[in-house]
């Protein structure tokens, strides 16, 4: 019985451990999860929610204000509470007095502070909104990198798996010619060798996997645990793409979070200096209430109502001064800051154009080596096994074909991470979530 429960509890196990290894993995799929459950950007939808209310804030300060003030207050001599109001009717006095008032105060000229205000609420949120974008391009742009060096790494992984399975085979084979005397010692030396650097080669390959699915979980907004590996369903692939300046540097300026950003810094630093400006002028409030009073010694009790209309005129404020100086500045500050941005996408879209093409013509020149490559293994094989070959000839022949291999997945990446970086540079990467 105890033998038939481990035995049951290991199929378990194994089939825990076959489902989760073969989970599979699409690139839309990958982005949907980041875009769902990645933390930062969860902190930047927290950010634009937040500056919302800023603006909701800035806006409610174009309605009245109510407050209930009160006070009680307890003196060693007697005060007068409440003035005289006539030569018959004198003051109130109190040692203990108190009063509880209702005032409502409405803005009506504020010079401009109200509007501005809400107006750079607004941009702020912008900013916030902006900042989200950027940190979603980021991830997404991460995102596909690594996925897609996942996918190069997988391939070479097969490839190395391959070689290795050749050479172990070629080794038994050389063992057997040794004791034939077909062979000398040293080409089964050669042989074990080449074996030894693809073993290392396919270590090095596993562990850069491993970091690599961790990496990818991370990015998703899990757990990282590089032990399980999903089955990745998308493929490296040539996706035709012709990069025109013109049209990518005005998708850039239309959607671009850095350069959008930029512009929003300058829109901020005027609607903050219009605000400073307005604090010159005069405000002007109209103010209502209802006010008790109270005297406990002797005891009395009067009510007033009252409004009236507050005038404030600034004559001479020297921070406001230096306010507005350093709005100025700000201003000219963003500009310069806008023009470096702009500068710094032009130069992002000519680079990435550049890579598209050059990255282009190197997969179609590493394709034809590849398939070099492969005719020249196959022939050095069999030339080998038919006793015309050396063994020199035929492990290089086999060197190169891994690294023609390598090379045409490198450049397969490479293609794919400078249409990233195109669509980073024009500010496109949502086409990556269609």
């Amino acid at each position: 019985m105890a033998l038939y429960l481990r035995i049951s509890l290991a199929f378990i196990l194994f089939l825990a451990a076959t489902s989760a290894q073969a989970e599979t993995l699409s690139l839309k799929d990958a982005l949907a999860r980041a875009v769902a459950n990645n933390p930062l950007l969860t902190e930047g939808r927290l950010g634009v929610a937040s500056s919302e209310q800023s603006v909701v804030s800035a806006f409610g300060k174009h309605y009245p204000r109510f407050s209930l003030d009160a006070n009680l207050t307890e003196r060693q001599d007697p005060f007068p509470f409440i003035p005289a109001q006539s030569a018959k009717t004198g003051p109130h006095f109190s040692d203990s007095f108190a009063l509880y008032a209702i005032q409502m105060s409405v803005p009506i000229y504020q010079g401009g502070q109200i509007t501005n205000g809400v107006a750079l609420a607004e941009v702020r949120k912008q900013l916030q909104e902006q900042s989200l974008y950027f940190t979603r391009n980021e991830i997404i742009a991460n995102l596909v990198n690594t996925y897609n060096k996942l996918l190069q790494f997988q391939k070479l992984k097969d490839a190395s798996q391959s070689s290795v399975a050749a050479l172990e085979e070629q080794v038994k084979n050389s063992k057997l010619a040794l004791e034939l005397g077909r062979i000398a010692r040293v080409d089964l030396l050669k042989v074990d060798v080449q074996l030894a650097n693809e073993r290392q080669r396919l270590l090095s390959l596993e562990e850069s996997i491993i970091t690599l699915a961790a990496t990818l979980q991370y990015l998703m907004g899990e757990l990282p645990d590089g032990n399980v590996l999903p089955t990745l369903t998308s493929a490296l692939a040539v996706a035709p793409l012709d990069g025109d300046f013109a049209k990518a540097l005005e998708s850039a300026k239309g959607q671009r979070p850095e350069y959008l950003s930029a512009l929003a810094g300058v829109k901020e630093a005027e609607f903050s200096r219009r605000v400073t400006l307005g604090r010159f002028l005069p405000t002007v409030s109209a103010v209502a209430g209802y006010l008790d009073q109270f005297g406990f010694n002797p005891w009395y009790k009067e009510a007033n109502w009252f409004t009236g209309i507050n005038l404030s005129i600034p004559l001479f404020d020297k921070p406001l001064l230096a306010d507005l100086s350093r709005d100025r500045i700000q201003i000219e500050r963003g500009q310069a800051r806008l023009s470096a941005v702009e500068n710094l996408v032009r130069l992002d879209i000519g680079t990435a154009i550049t890579s598209l093409r050059e990255s282009k013509k190197r997969i179609e020149a590493a394709e034809a080596v590849l398939t070099q490559a492969r005719e020249s293994f196959r022939i050095e094989r069999e030339k080998y096994n038919s006793g015309a070959g050396a063994m020199v000839d035929l492990l290089l022949a086999q060197s190169a074909e891994v690294n023609a291999v390598a090379n045409y997945t490198q450049s397969l990446y490479d293609y794919n991470a400078a249409v990233v970086a195109y669509h980073r540079a024009t500010g496109t990467l949502e086409e990556y979530l269609r």
